[in-house]
């Protein structure tokens, strides 16, 4: 198989897989989930790999852009995306996500912007290696469920374990893969359920940093 043919088959898949993934995170995928390779084939060639998506309970909208041109985001290109979609075109706000499949790990110049734009601007953005994203992590047997906890659910784990705050919990970072796969924000506080060998349950919680 060509290079060109590899890559293609690597969007096929990461789109199969990101829509599943969208789909259990409650977005409605349902004009984006049904496609032929020949399809993608076509979308790379055109520049039309990009999908935009809305959750219909809270109305939040992620927004998935395909950076494919070079290995890593540059932060002039980073930059250009942000300025288009929150400032010039006005499609997503504070509330959303905006999720940048490359095809390399972002570096740490891009990890520091990231950070900056969230604690400045509210700017949430979440940077998928497409390589991630040929099977779906939430499925994968070795990781645990995960539920982000609601703000009621929140106040009774204080209140069940005397926590003062959520930040005495046990910390999961937002670049853990699972927590990228579920757009995990700072501050959200999950309960993870890990099934055991012994056929009991290890329920535990993590905050996210």
């Amino acid at each position: 198989m060509s290079t060109s043919s590899n890559k293609i088959v690597s969007i096929y898949n990461s789109r199969v897989n990101l829509t599943d993934i969208l789909d259990g995170n409650g977005y409605n995928v349902k004009d984006n989930d049904i496609f032929s390779i020949n399809e993608v084939d076509a979308m790379y060639k055109n520049n039309q790999l990009d999908m935009l998506l809305t959750n219909p309970k809270n109305k939040r909208k992620i927004y998935i852009k395909y950076y494919l041109k070079a290995k890593q985001i540059k932060k002039q290109d980073l930059d250009e995306i942000i300025e288009d979609l929150y400032l010039i075109e006005d499609v997503l706000n504070k509330y959303d996500t905006l999720m940048i499949i490359t095809e390399d790990e972002p570096n740490d110049t891009i990890i520091s912007k990231i950070k900056y734009l969230y604690e400045h601007d509210e700017i949430f953005i979440v940077v998928h290696n497409i390589k991630r994203l040929q099977f779906n992590i939430l499925k994968h047997n070795l990781v645990p469920s995960c539920q982000v906890l609601l703000p009621e659910e929140v106040i009774a784990l204080k209140q069940k374990y005397n926590l003062k705050s959520v930040n005495q919990l046990p910390e999961v970072s937002r670049f853990d893969p699972q927590s990228l796969a579920m757009c995990l924000r700072p501050g959200e506080v999950c309960k993870y359920d890990r099934k055991s060998v012994t056929a009991m349950n290890a329920e535990y919680y993590r905050v996210c940093v």
